[in-house]
């Protein structure tokens, strides 16, 4: 048998063994989503069902409530993973935990306990912003903490926005696994000049809580 036929042969060889692994990957796939598929219909009741939607764009930390939830009938095939949200009460006066888009499926592992019924302090203003443990000091701030707020834009430069802002509250605030909850967002007292300017800055870059020395946090004042 020649080199070149031996060549040809182990080539087919492996053409064959790359098809079989294809079809086995897809046939692995396709029952994974057939078992996902009958497990929700299983679940919800059928292949439509109502669901609560946001019908507005909510940002992290604001309150759950009808004015920006609403119910709409929802093909199960295009759920996302996970448990979504059918009652109004298993969402009503709790909180976003972050980000979610007009017309989305409220996942309930989105939403959590933490309240926006705070006391906000004569003069000021409360707003909520997007963070995470690693721009929240390692998780340390917490209600109460005094915090300077720097900005990192879109174009690299580091702005300072505030300096011994009051934190009202975090999502981690009136959870029972404090200890075990990570930071997703955070809110702050201030002026009603900065109230744009914190949106407008959030949106377009980084917003980093720094602790000022010898003050830390001041939790429960």
């Amino acid at each position: 048998m020649t080199t070149q036929r031996k060549q040809l042969i182990i080539a087919i060889a492996a053409g064959l063994v790359a098809v079989i692994a294809v079809f086995a990957y897809t046939a692995s796939i396709n029952n994974e989503a057939r078992t996902a598929r009958n497990a929700a219909l299983e679940h919800y009741g059928g292949e439509q069902v109502s669901v609560l939607v946001a019908n507005q764009d909510i940002s992290a930390g604001t309150t759950l409530d009808s004015a920006n939830v609403t119910s709409a009938d929802w093909l199960v095939d295009l759920l996302p993973q996970g448990e979504v949200a059918t009652d109004f009460l298993e969402v009503d006066g709790l909180v976003a935990q972050e980000d979610i888009k007009g017309n989305e499926p409220l996942l309930l592992d989105r939403i959590g306990y933490g309240t926006a019924r705070i006391s906000v302090p004569d003069g000021l203003e409360a707003v909520s912003v997007s963070s995470d443990d690693v721009l929240a000091v390692g998780g340390a701030i917490s209600a109460g903490s005094f915090v300077d707020v720097y900005v990192e834009t879109s174009q690299g430069e580091i702005v300072l926005l505030g300096e011994d802002i009051l934190v009202l509250e975090t999502n981690t605030s009136q959870t029972e696994d404090e200890d075990d909850e990570q930071v997703a967002w955070v809110t702050l007292a201030v002026t009603g000049d900065s109230v744009s300017e914190l949106i407008s800055a959030s949106s377009k870059g980084t917003v980093h809580f720094v602790l000022p020395g010898n003050k830390g946090s001041e939790e429960g004042a």
